[in-house]
């Protein structure tokens, strides 16, 4: 790993030990105390971490993502700050010695935590959707055309986005929360979804199964709404629902209906209950249903189909070779576009250019160009991962999904709309997007996309500050950490009677020693993608995006900085995308105790040509993704 990435290396790239409870943590505190208390400390510590919270051992593991942080600046020599006295050398030795020693040390790999994890928002209306058979997004044309994001639904009407948790997404479970409102507005979707059933004969004959029997229907709905097979105290539970509503004078449909309701307001259907084995010695593999569960949500971000969810109730999922079987379908499903929607977007940040800031303010024209922005990225992710492409397409490769518009955005000569006429009164629609190849290496993958650049621009210029601070995170797993209060943001470096340029204002602007730290790493990433204006259109005239890395590689095009991305920097991004997937498919951040089972997969990847199969394979056939941890 390079000396820049070290200097900022993520928060999530965390190590591993589970030896840590004889380490001596006394020489930790004597460090904070005579360098770190004076401003991490008291009713408002800088950067809100009060140090003096930590007075054992247990609370400091219980915090790792802190400590890898502090070892980060202290090895890097940005804390204490310039104007403090420096920690003695001997200090620092004793510092990495309970580090390693913490943290480090550690090579089995183990399931780490299983929270209880709430359905998000997204998972939540997809499920309701598979097992009502309805549709809650309205469609706005039956023939293909859509002039703006379609109107939310009554979930994303009544519920409020989930928040991304410190895993970096929004199915972190640690971040969800389900409060006494949102069980009252959770009772008025499920009514309002069983209200349509009558709306689609599909899903008539879904939920009432072509029959009058009520343990019949409630019996095969349960187990689609819980996800596993049902006892019978179970299905009593809800046929006394729907008894008391026949007895107060209502109809057998009515009665399915308010039993219906009952069941999507259970905890058994919001939340993925698995089973807990109090006597378990050891780390123990969750069951068949569980693993059906944990595959669908991880892949499409809904329950499983019928095949996936007679497999888990047969007990046909209780090896890796059996969950193994079930991708290559999974993989080749319609529902694969929601991996693309919900891991992709998030991780990427592709999602942001749809902000209903965006679409509600912007005339037809935005909201089209950022419509087939969004629908560029989302295509393209679920292409490469569908077709088994490598990782590193992800920085460069030779097409993507465009149509007329983006085709005069990025300069396209010789597109061919597939659609040959237009439909009366319908001449202003966008076209559908289709697979294009890119003849400029400039363009291709998510560093050039117009989505991408879209989102790390200010309104009306570039930033290369925040399109670096991007490259750094998103592709290259070092976040930078947030700057002090005190910095002053770039429009203010100015020189009196002098137009600078955006290069010249950063130069300006990190003259300051303490801004230089994190610029060197910054800004090269940054200016050399300031070809891109802010909406991604090519342009040369006065721009300078040539640049040399910290690390010493010159570039002197985009093209030329994607090659050197893909190719000196791929333990980076193979360990970064690595990280994000196994987060995400986990519903946690990542701990210290992770990095052997990242390590691991990490190694599976490499081996296998850096595929996205291989990556997804390595992950459903790893311990955290089929164990669950014993509480002994």
């Amino acid at each position: 790993m390079r000396p820049f990435i070290l200097i900022i290396a993520s928060l999530t790239c965390t190590c591993l030990s589970t030896c840590q409870a004889a380490v001596d943590f006394k020489p930790v505190t004597t460090i904070l105390e005579n360098h770190c208390y004076e401003c991490h400390s008291g009713e408002d510590p800088a950067a809100k971490l009060d140090f003096q919270a930590f007075e054992t051992q247990k609370q400091a593991i219980e915090s790792d993502d802190v400590w890898q942080r502090v070892h980060e600046v202290l090895r890097g020599g940005t804390m204490p700050p310039n104007s403090k006295n420096p920690v003695p050398s001997e200090r620092l030795e004793q510092f990495e010695h309970w580090f390693d020693a913490t943290f480090l040390q550690v090579t089995e790999i183990v399931p780490g935590t299983s929270p209880l994890r709430r359905l998000t928002r997204r998972e939540y209306q997809n499920s309701l959707e598979d097992i009502l058979g309805i549709r809650l997004n309205q469609e706005l044309a039956k023939d293909g055309f859509r002039f703006m994001k379609p109107p939310p639904s009554i979930v994303e009407k009544l519920l409020p986005q989930d928040p991304p948790g410190s895993s970096g997404f929004r199915n972190d479970a640690a971040a969800m929360s389900l409060d006494q409102a949102g069980i009252i507005k959770m009772l008025q979707i499920a009514r309002y979804s069983v209200d349509q059933i009558n709306s689609f004969e599909s899903s008539q004959r879904l939920v009432f199964q072509n029959s009058e029997n009520a343990t019949e229907i409630l019996h095969h709905f349960l187990v689609r709404a819980f996800r596993r097979e049902v006892s019978n105290s179970q299905i009593n539970q809800y046929l006394a629902i729907y008894d008391a509503s026949i007895n107060s004078g209502n109809s057998h449909e009515i009665a399915i209906k308010d039993a219906l309701v009952a069941i999507l307001t259970s905890p058994q259907f919001l939340y993925r209950v698995e089973q807990h084995q109090p006597d378990a010695r050891q780390s123990y593999r969750i069951t068949s249903s569980e693993a059906a569960t944990r595959l669908s949500y991880f892949l499409w971000s809904s329950p499983p189909d019928e095949q996936l969810l007679n497999a888990g109730i047969q007990n046909k999922l209780v090896s890796s070779n059996a969950l193994e079987q079930q991708l290559p379908r999974m993989l080749e499903s319609p529902k694969l576009r929601e991996f693309a929607r919900n891991f992709g977007g998030q991780w990427l940040g592709f999602h942001e250019v749809i902000s209903d800031q965006v679409i509600s303010s912007g005339n037809n024209n935005v909201v089209k160009q950022r419509l087939a922005m969004y629908d560029e990225a989302v295509m393209y992710f679920e292409y490469l991962v569908r077709t088994n492409r490598s990782i590193f397409e992800i920085v460069q490769s030779q097409e993507s999904y465009i149509n007329q518009m983006l085709a005069s955005l990025y300069g396209i000569k010789g597109f061919k709309s597939p659609i040959p006429t237009r439909l009366a009164g319908r001449e202003d629609a966008p076209d559908p997007l289709i697979l294009w190849p890119h003849s400029d290496a400039n363009r291709g993958g998510y560093l050039t996309m117009a989505a991408s650049m879209t989102i790390t621009s200010a309104p009306q210029r570039t930033s290369p500050i925040r399109r670096g601070v991007w490259v750094l995170d998103k592709i290259l797993g070092t976040p930078v950490p947030e700057p002090p209060a005190v910095v002053p943001p770039l429009e203010d470096a100015r020189i009196p009677g002098k137009a600078l340029t955006v290069r010249e204002q950063l130069e300006l602007h990190t003259s300051n020693e303490s801004c230089r730290v994190c610029h060197q790493h910054i800004d090269p990433l940054g200016l050399g993608l300031e070809n891109f204006g802010p909406l991604g259109r090519f342009r040369t005239n006065g721009i300078d995006a040539t640049g040399t890395l910290p690390t010493g590689q010159a570039f002197q095009t985009p093209a030329d900085l994607k090659k050197i991305l893909v190719t000196e920097y791929q333990e980076e991004i193979r360990r970064n995308i690595t990280q994000r997937m196994l987060a995400y498919a986990l519903g946690r951040r990542l701990r210290y105790y992770d990095k052997p089972v990242v390590d691991d997969i990490v190694q599976q990847l490499a081996a296998g040509g850096d595929r996205f199969h291989v990556l997804i394979h390595a992950i459903v056939t790893s311990i955290p993704f089929q164990y669950r941890e014993s509480s002994n």
